[in-house]
């Protein structure tokens, strides 16, 4: 469940879900200003997409109160997460791109392709990993 929903969202959609999820797993909720700080988006904008994503019943809002995740959230989140956390083991340890480098790519290209294509991605990283003779060759040949 979800999946379907993630083709709904835009990609800003798709931040602020993830960006609340970050803060909800940390206090169990988020704060409009700690949204935006973390965008480094203006309040105005902020309350517009909230406004929004409460419509598509992806999270609890309202005017000065915490925002929190429904369950439909939760899952759309866990999976957006995923998406990320998979690119990232792709470039991070597969071609042995730097941190920062691959942390900003995976959060680009993560809300451009689907779960087919992530499930088989995270497939071929667990498939390289037990190739670690070609990976070390790869990373000394691309250093």
């Amino acid at each position: 469940m979800g999946y379907e929903i993630i083709q709904l969202l835009s990609r800003n959609q798709q931040e602020y879900i993830e960006t609340i999820y970050l803060l909800c797993q940390k206090q169990f909720h988020a704060h409009s200003k700690q949204i935006a700080e973390k965008l480094n988006i203006k309040m105005p904008s902020v309350t517009e997409a909230l406004h929004a994503l409460a419509k598509k019943e992806l999270i609890n809002y309202r005017t000065r109160h915490p925002v929190t995740l429904t369950p439909l959230g939760w899952d759309v989140a866990r999976l957006l997460t995923n998406r990320h956390k998979v690119l990232f083991d792709f470039f991070y340890n597969i071609l042995d791109l730097d941190l920062d480098y691959s942390e900003k790519m995976a959060c680009s290209i993560e809300h451009t392709f689907d779960e087919k294509i992530k499930e088989r991605l995270k497939s071929f990283n667990s498939y390289l990993k037990t190739k670690a003779d070609f990976i070390n060759e790869f990373k000394e040949k691309h250093n």
